[in-house]
């Protein structure tokens, strides 16, 4: 499909749910928003309690777009300790607080013994899927930590020569941001669209392309339907992705599941000027016009 450079051009809107694999109530939960709601695209995590059921499911499910949920904090590693004794606890455990993992991974990018774990464990946790027959469609991370100056390179060059075209820019529309806490979603938001110019230069480099929005439903403040139509709408650019966390085991993770079974966000696309797919539907080397409607090639 030729993407006009007309104010009427296609929207695109990947729905994507993180954490498949983490636990059976999140593998069911995404079950049932793809199959009873909008939901296309799922991020698997390698070393996830459920990781076997999730790769069963993304066989099941050819219309869910699969890809790789890195994962360097809050979980556990592919590699054991005595590989990346600088990453993980005795147990496999990385850092559970992503903030304070952040902080400890910049003080140490200039140890080289440190980045050689870092990128193995990367490694280690895209073999995991390619090595069960989940080629990833795209890359992104649990709590967004791959966007970490010390990380992203790392993710880049990796996920390129897998052959992985999509990755992931986390930055809300500011337009559909909460008003609560205001200095507090401003400064991260400012953080996220600092790294964003950063990065998204790095991913170019690499020849990965990236949604023109992303926003996610659960750092709205609400997880409910009002939430996801406020994301929806203000989706930037001809590409755009909104992940959720849906989750059988949690209040939240209820309340994002119905709201991507929700047949009133279904309809809504429609007068979006949107269609809903997945990453392996969605086109592929186009200029990200972010903020406008128009949209056009890359020569």
């Amino acid at each position: 499909m030729r993407i006009g450079q007309t104010e009427s051009c296609k929207k695109y809107i990947i729905f994507t749910a993180d954490d498949m694999g983490r636990s059976p109530s999140v593998n069911a939960a995404v079950a049932q928003a793809h199959t009873g709601g909008v939901l296309n695209s799922s991020s698997i995590m390698a070393a996830g309690e459920a990781f076997e059921e999730a790769v069963q499911m993304a066989r099941n499910f050819p219309g869910l777009s699969a890809g790789i949920h890195v994962t360097l904090c809050d979980g556990r590693s592919v590699l054991p300790h005595s590989q990346i004794p600088d990453l993980v606890n005795e147990q496999g455990e990385f850092e559970k607080s992503p903030a304070i993992a952040g902080i400890r991974y910049w003080r140490k990018r200039k140890e080289k013994p440190f980045c050689a774990q870092m990128e193995a464990e990367i490694e280690a946790q895209f073999s995991r899927l390619q090595e069960a027959g989940i080629h990833p469609t795209h890359v992104d991370s649990h709590h967004h930590l791959h966007v970490h100056p010390v990380i992203f390179r790392m993710v880049c060059r990796i996920a390129a020569r897998r052959g992985v075209e999509w990755i992931r820019m986390p930055l809300e529309p500011a337009a559909s941001l909460p008003g609560g806490f205001f200095f507090t979603r401003t400064a991260e938001w400012g953080a996220f669209l600092i790294l964003k110019s950063i990065n998204a230069k790095v991913a170019r480099g690499f020849g990965l392309n990236y949604a023109g929005g992303t926003g996610g439903l659960s750092r709205m403040g609400d997880s409910g339907v009002q939430a996801l139509l406020k994301l929806a709408r203000f989706a930037k650019g001809p590409v755009a992705e909104i992940y959720s966390h849906p989750d059988l085991s949690t209040e939240r993770g209820r309340r994002e599941l119905e709201s991507l079974r929700s047949s009133a966000v279904a309809n809504a696309l429609a007068e979006f000027n949107a269609v809903s797919e997945g990453y392996k539907k969605a086109p592929k080397r186009y200029k990200i016009l972010e903020g406008k409607r128009a949209c056009a090639p890359e020569k």
